[in-house]
């Protein structure tokens, strides 16, 4: 699986039923903001105070949910972003434990926070590109079936829908890990 191309499916698809087809460079733009977010991410990971670089993190994944609705023109204010992130990071969570350990691993001086900080990189950049990938596809599928006009309760519903694959999203997560590593 390619992640490039994951992720710029489902940007296209999700314009697509946004009947936004005549942008042809949107796909690539949302794909691209939920790249640097996982690129950013990585970066909150080298934050040497233990939950400092969690809550990192899960800003950037809150700030790459609200470049997209810009990108999209989709008005949901931050707090509905807030929810909806803290709703794909509770689905994710078994993914992001890992996360936890390595924060924790930085209350060790030295070797402890190089450790967690290496640890915490591939996986909040794979948790990030997940998150994207999952918000995106539940757009697109709600985008389907409601056009542009849907409620936060409506993009959690299908968020939720979407999550309920749990090997499709493990695979996703472990060739974002993969890919991290190239």
């Amino acid at each position: 699986m390619d992640i490039d191309k994951k992720l710029l499916e489902a940007a296209f698809e999700l314009v697509k039923h946004l009947d936004k087809t005549a942008d042809n460079n949107l796909p690539r733009a949302i794909a691209d903001v939920v790249k640097l977010h996982s690129k950013l991410a990585v970066g909150s990971a080298w934050i040497p105070i233990p939950g400092a670089d969690v809550a990192a993190g899960a800003a950037t994944i809150w700030g790459m949910y609200v470049r997209i609705n810009n990108k999209l023109g989709i008005p949901f204010g931050d707090n509905m972003m807030k929810s909806i992130g803290s709703g794909v990071a509770t689905n994710l969570a078994s993914y992001a434990a890992m996360s936890g350990i390595a924060s924790a691993m930085k209350l060790i001086p030295g070797i402890g926070t190089i450790g967690g900080a290496v640890i915490m990189s591939a996986t909040l950049y794979a948790i990030t590109l997940a998150s994207g990938w999952v918000y995106l596809s539940a757009l697109s599928a709600l985008a389907e079936k409601k056009g542009g006009s849907f409620t936060i309760d409506d993009i959690s519903k299908a968020i939720n829908d979407f999550l309920k694959d749990k090997s499709k999203i493990k695979n996703f997560i472990n060739e974002a890990k993969k890919s991290y590593k190239k």
